[in-house]
């Protein structure tokens, strides 16, 4: 670890995951239309951003993402149902230097995203156990972290599922969030 910065070694693409119904892998240029329809619909976005995101800011976010993996050597997946072929979600780990009290710095703060047409159907706490499973052999023992607004029962209910506990609530942009953990001082 270099500075308060949590990374890997880069190893090269992201890694290729699969759980029962899901197939997780590394951001591709063609994801950009369903990734940009899932952040412009309120229904996701409502606990996670003040506005739906414009094709531009989409793309913005989009990139992040992908950047992820070459400068961090960890990112997010993208989560695609095994059924259909199609794009339902997004989950993985980040570091966005956010300003935050209790500060998440030095560990890895994993995410999920899913379209609506994916709620209710257990895809985000499968998506999630993966990544953790990935994220437990490559963190060595590291303090995993996820923030939550407080009014947002169903990502609750799957930080819970996912061991993670409430360590904190604060402010996050004006936001009532949780903090929770996973992990080392658990």
């Amino acid at each position: 670890m270099s500075g308060d910065i949590l990374r890997l070694r880069w190893t090269g693409a992201a890694p290729r995951l699969q759980s029962e119904r899901l197939i997780m892998r590394g951001p591709e240029p063609d994801d950009f239309p369903a990734f940009a329809a899932m952040w412009s619909d309120r229904d996701v976005i409502r606990y996670i951003t003040k506005d739906p995101l414009n094709e531009e800011n989409s793309w913005f976010g989009f990139l992040r993402i992908a950047g992820h993996w070459p400068m961090m050597g960890y990112g997010y997946w993208m989560v695609i149902e095994k059924d259909t072929g199609d794009l339902v979600g997004e989950v993985g780990f980040v570091d966005f230097k956010r300003t935050l009290t209790p500060s998440l710095k030095g560990q890895p703060e994993i995410g999920w995203v899913f379209a609506a047409a994916a709620h209710g159907k257990g895809y985000a706490t499968e998506a999630a156990k993966a990544a953790l499973e990935w994220g437990d052999e490559h963190f060595n023992g590291a303090r995993m972290s996820c923030i939550i607004d407080i009014d947002n029962a169903p990502s609750i209910r799957v930080a819970k599922k996912c061991g993670f506990t409430e360590s904190a609530r604060t402010k996050y942009k004006d936001d009532d969030i949780i903090i929770f953990h996973r992990g080392e001082k658990n």
